[in-house]
């Protein structure tokens, strides 16, 4: 939501520059994973048995979920999205995460944006 923020703050015409946006997504899905993975490994969360069980699959279903909820405005980027989420190296993670998007979904009705 954050990022759709961003781009009405910004004026960005999201229909000419979906291949700028599309890589910021993905930037934004890289840095977050890494950074997940790399605090799972300091001493402290060893010590903790912390473990990171974290797919870049879920970054891009939730761009997906809030991107469509406005429609008109990101239709290419959905498009592109749509088909990252059903390449089969995505698909087979579906399973697994389903219980985990359900929540997400049923928080995400709650807000209006």
């Amino acid at each position: 939501m954050k990022m759709h923020h961003y781009l009405r703050q910004w004026r960005l015409d999201v229909g000419k520059h979906h291949a700028f946006v599309l890589k910021v997504i993905r930037q934004t899905i890289r840095f977050a994973y890494t950074s997940a993975r790399c605090k799972a490994g300091h001493k402290l969360a060893r010590t903790h048995d912390a473990r990171v069980d974290l797919q870049e699959e879920l970054g891009l279903h939730a761009f997906h979920t809030v991107f469509s909820r406005k429609l008109q405005a990101y239709t290419r980027m959905l498009r592109v999205l749509s088909f990252e989420l059903s390449l089969p190296r995505r698909r087979h993670l579906r399973k697994r995460f389903r219980s985990i998007v359900a929540e997400g979904l049923s928080t995400l009705s709650l807000l209006c944006f």
